[in-house]
């Protein structure tokens, strides 16, 4: 063999085991976020949502991410919260009865720190009451990173810029402090961003170019104002696609919700063939999962045991984790 053939063998040979490699690596990425299990607001089904005993469970079942609520206090301090207000889920008529309409961004840290974010679950759950529910308290990301990281074993943070129009800049501060804490761009970390805002969804393309992100869809929002039709349907995509998301987060009607329906055959196909994965919520049931695992590849649940189970991956049971956590 002349010279000239054997170094274009092997410049061909190498070219091969380059695209091989980028196929091994895109794999890999594109399973990160493939038969995901995602702990929505932790085990609301068996603890207080978003707080400390909700993701401890989360975490020690076996979920794959952590999912939360972003909002902001008044002194800057990012929480993990749903609500626009805190009625629901805190103490908020006892302590500030005046102030039970307002946002999180009226309060402090330290005043939220003093509401009780568990009780209310024992009132509403008895049959799931525990004593050491009472007096929990509002986590900030921080003390969800700790958790997280905590135990040997990283856990996923799957994170939602909740309502941002009334925290503005809150992407760069996520950005500030998952930075500073190495989840940014951090293989050993797995993070993925959620928004259900357009706008929000171009900042935090601006700030995490290069993380994972979910584009959430509700009917009669955004895009899909007025409800959902294949040509608004294909709007949003591109939208999304253009501004960073590689994952859609759409609606289902489940046996425990009323959600609309953005599930359907042809919105399932239209979203596969935009390239996205499809990460609907929320998957409470058997036969949500019979109906909706199938046409997804990773699943928000507020039962993470039971997803655990129709993926046959082993985990403890629900009151031997609580009880070995001190929740009792």
């Amino acid at each position: 063999m002349n010279s000239s053939k054997f170094l274009y063998n092997l410049l061909i040979i190498s070219i091969l085991l380059c695209f091989n490699k980028a196929l091994s690596q895109d794999k890999s990425e594109f399973q990160n976020v493939k038969n995901t299990v995602i702990a929505h607001r932790g085990m609301p089904r068996h603890a207080p949502e978003e707080t400390a005993p909700s993701y401890w469970l989360a975490k020690k079942l076996g979920a794959d991410y952590l999912e939360a609520d972003l909002q902001r206090t008044k002194d800057s301090v990012l929480i993990c919260l749903h609500d626009s207000n805190l009625k629901r889920t805190t103490n908020i008529l006892e302590l500030f009865p005046d102030r039970a309409d307002s946002p999180v961004s009226d309060f402090t840290l330290d005043e939220l720190k003093q509401l009780d974010a568990g009780s209310w679950f024992n009132k509403e759950n008895p049959d799931k009451a525990r004593d050491a529910f009472k007096g929990q308290r509002i986590l900030t990301l921080e003390e969800l990173i700790e958790i997280a990281e905590s135990g040997g074993q990283v856990t996923g943070l799957y994170l939602e810029t909740k309502k941002p129009e009334l925290f503005p800049g809150i992407e760069k501060d996520l950005y500030k402090l998952l930075e500073q804490k190495s989840w940014v761009n951090n293989p050993n970390k797995k993070l993925i961003l959620q928004t259900f805002s357009t706008k929000s969804l171009v900042l935090l393309n601006q700030y995490f170019a290069d993380t994972p992100k979910c584009m959430l869809l509700w009917n009669d929002e955004e895009f899909l104002t007025g409800g959902a039709t294949p040509d608004k349907l294909k709007q949003a995509l591109a939208f999304g696609k253009a501004n960073g998301a590689t994952i859609v987060g759409p609606s289902f009607k489940g046996e425990m919700n009323d959600y609309y329906n953005l599930m359907k055959k042809w919105m399932v196909k239209m979203y596969h063939k935009e390239g996205y994965l499809i990460h609907p919520y929320t998957f409470d049931t058997k036969k949500d999962e019979k109906e909706y695992v199938p046409l997804s590849d990773g699943q928000f649940t507020n039962r993470t045991d039971l997803l655990l189970d129709y993926y046959k991956r082993s985990h403890e049971t629900v009151n031997a984790i609580l009880n070995e956590l001190g929740y009792e």
